[in-house]
């Protein structure tokens, strides 16, 4: 096998090696075969070679307009789909191509499912499908777009937020409807509540019993949903923070008719229409009893808290609750081998953070992880703060050199704009780059305006994802609500999974968090260099260049998808 294929439930990502720049290759088709049908097609292709155009946004194909890179996001799978890809060179001239008669390359299968044994992964597509949704929206200024979009999103059926939201609806509340048809119950606990279809799966259902934090002194996006649930009598407790320190969990635990919990739903995932549809995010659900009951414990000592202070909130997060929170971390071990640790927050003696204030904890395990690394750290992050995780990866690459490193953190300016900084590297030093979270220019005559700049930082890359060395006997992926700085473990209740071992675990979000950063990386090129950015494909095999040179950053690119493909499907 020389072509890799790894696959979530959203997005099929395909990479393949070649051990030297082949004799005039003007890029690769790549063939996606369905397993159901035994049926193959070419991936589909928009931008053509240089001085061509494709204003009317006409479907080509990978075997007229080739992938002119060693590896490609299929878009255009479709969920539930299983696949197998061949990848092959292009050689000819442009309008002339033919297929290499002695070279291709064949991925192992993947199915794009959230299931994955004991484990169920759900991602969305957010607004970060700008091409897609420009289509679906009316073209203007990102206000009105913004304004369209709203009103689509908020309502349950529609096309367009069944597009961006994907499966994760179905992934969110898929504990809730359980408990509804088999007699169980779910405690839940939230951070944020307006999504109509979330809000009317909890009015006044007997089998809910909700912990909901406020987003602020004056709880501007809960209120609504808190008075229709406090009127229609589902049990409702409201754990309404002082400033500073938010009800961050966005987790629900299901325990079944015989009073024993099951599972446990988590993941960055607000519940609300942006959290669902705009954002970048995930949801986890775990079938264990042992990670589901230590959930439930948690959700009983949170609401012990809240009923302990009473309405002086500077009483919350009381120091017993920290202290439980610090020294009872909880290890599971699934049937598969899978190995889980899992945190609550806060877990510091000192209720706020300083300049000064030591390690928390649970970050110092998820930091070692990051520095024991050894082909590759992937991340997504929204405002951690600082120290983070970031602070790990740049040391961990300054160590090592060699360390493939992709991330992407969103984070507020000053004038509360959101930008994204990309993380990489670029020669032999660790390097973030800035990618302000607005439309590109019009670089390409046939891209139209995309919606990437909207009002209070709804197009955001909000999700809370480590990756380490997924293709390795030892991958590890950390999720959960934590944001991954400092400030969560001090200030915030917050939960964190630490995974390990689970190889088709780190590969799903290894393609997400891969996918939303080549996202990030072409706008910044664009915004970066404009017309010099890219004009085209290039219609020399010169454009392999980079993929051989001795020194290029884009080596330590090949050797880690090269580990992938070594290691086997």
């Amino acid at each position: 096998m020389n072509a890799i294929a790894i696959a979530n439930n959203d997005v099929a990502i395909i990479a393949w090696v070649a051990d030297k720049p082949i004799e005039g290759c003007l890029g690769f088709a790549v063939y996606r075969t369905d397993l159901s049908t035994g049926k193959s097609k070419p991936l589909p292709a928009w931008v053509g070679f240089r001085g061509q155009s494709n204003k009317d946004w006409k479907e080509q194909t990978t075997e007229i307009w080739p992938v002119q890179k060693f590896h490609w996001k299929d878009l255009t799978a479709k969920r539930g789909s299983a696949y197998r890809y061949r990848v092959v060179p292009m050689i000819g001239s442009p309008g002339d191509l033919k297929p290499h008669p002695a070279i291709s390359w064949d991925s192992n299968p993947v199915l794009l499912t959230p299931d994955r044994g004991s484990v169920s992964t759900y991602f969305n597509r957010g607004i970060f499908s700008t091409q897609s949704l420009a289509h679906q929206l009316q073209q203007g200024g990102d206000e009105a777009m913004f304004r369209v979009l709203k009103d689509r999103i908020d309502q349950i059926g529609d096309p367009l937020r069944n597009s961006l939201a994907g499966q994760i609806v179905d992934g969110v509340r898929k504990l809730v409807d359980r408990a509804g048809t088999s007699g169980g119950q779910c405690y839940a606990a939230l951070y944020e509540l307006d999504d109509p279809e979330l809000v009317r799966l909890l009015i006044g259902n007997p089998a809910v019993h909700l912990i909901l934090s406020n987003t602020g002194a004056n709880d501007e996006e809960n209120r609504a949903a808190r008075q229709t649930l406090q009127e229609s009598g589902t049990d409702l407790t409201s754990r309404m923070m002082p400033n500073g320190h938010i009800g961050h969990n966005k987790f629900v635990v299901y325990m079944d008719a015989q009073g024993i919990a099951r599972a446990v739903l988590t993941g960055s995932t607000n519940w609300t229409d942006m959290g669902l549809c705009g954002q970048a995010n995930n949801a986890i659900i775990v079938e264990n009893d042992a990670l589901a009951t230590a959930y439930l414990d948690y959700w009983k000592r949170l609401k012990a808290d809240t009923e302990a202070a009473g309405d002086v909130a500077k009483d919350l997060q009381a120091p017993d609750f920290r202290a439980h929170n610090r020294e009872s971390p909880v290890d599971v071990t699934l049937d598969d081998g899978t190995s889980i640790r899992l945190w609550f927050s806060p877990n510091t003696p000192q209720r706020t953070k300083t300049k000064t204030s030591p390690a928390p904890i649970d970050l110092s395990e998820v930091f070692d992880l990051i520095l024991q690394a050894k082909q590759g750290v992937l991340f997504l992050a929204f405002e951690p703060g600082s120290p983070s995780i970031i602070d790990a990866v740049a040391e961990a690459q300054a160590n090592n050199t060699e360390l493939f490193v992709r991330g992407a953190v969103t984070d507020p300016k000053a004038t509360n704009e959101f930008v994204t900084q990309l993380f990489h590297l670029s020669g032999t030093k660790p390097d973030a780059e800035v990618v302000p979270a607005e439309a590109i220019k019009n670089q390409f005559s046939f891209w139209e305006h995309e919606l990437l700049k909207a009002p209070n930082g709804h197009a955001i890359i909000h999700d809370k994802i480590v990756v380490v060395d997924p293709f390795s006997a030892a991958p590890a992926v950390v999720t959960g609500s934590h944001n991954l700085g400092y400030r969560a473990s001090y200030m915030n209740d917050e939960n964190m999974l630490i995974i390990r071992g689970s190889r088709v675990l780190a590969e799903a979000y290894a393609a997400h968090v891969l996918d939303i950063y080549d996202h990030y990386r072409f706008r910044f090129q664009v915004q970066r260099h404009g017309d010099r950015a890219w004009s085209g494909l290039d219609p020399t095999p010169k454009w392999q260049d980079p993929y051989f040179a001795s020194e290029s950053p884009t080596l330590k690119e090949v050797a880690f998808w090269q580990a992938g493909i070594a290691l086997g499907a």
